[in-house]
């Protein structure tokens, strides 16, 4: 049982709340996959999936949109948008309706987005996801 995270950042914020979420996966006690998008693949076997994006005037970031595109096998999957945003957040907006689209089932509490950098609060929300992301892998 292995949860996989996608991560698209432009200055860290994203990769933080990504870091967080797959600490709550981990801290569920289900495996994850920690992936820049740079370096993504596949979902392999993954029993849930949490993409994120910074959002960049007002758009998601190129590879993942490219991600979303060519995205298969997420039907019924726990799935989750996320991502940091400076001015205006779309990004993890589109990302949740883009594997809703999909057939991805959407967990509870996302898309989750902060402004800035995240502080504690935020990070706690972010390893909050990770642990419904598990719960929700360990059902299937």
């Amino acid at each position: 049982m292995s949860a996989v995270v996608v991560y698209e950042s432009t200055r860290g914020r994203t990769k933080a709340m990504a870091e967080a979420i797959c600490e709550g996966i981990r801290n569920a006690g289900v495996e994850c996959s920690l992936v820049s998008a740079s370096d993504f693949t596949d979902i392999g076997d993954a029993c849930a999936l949490a993409i994120g994006s910074s959002t960049r005037m007002k758009r998601t970031l190129p590879r993942t949109r490219q991600i979303l595109d060519e995205l298969k096998g997420v039907e019924n999957m726990p799935a989750a948008g996320f991502g940091s945003y400076g001015w205006s957040g779309e990004a993890p907006d589109f990302i949740s309706q883009q594997l809703e689209k999909k057939g991805a089932k959407m967990v509870r509490d996302q898309p989750l987005r902060v402004k800035d950098f995240p502080r504690e609060d935020d990070l706690e929300k972010c390893r909050t996801l990770g642990r419904t992301l598990a719960e929700e892998c360990k059902q299937l």
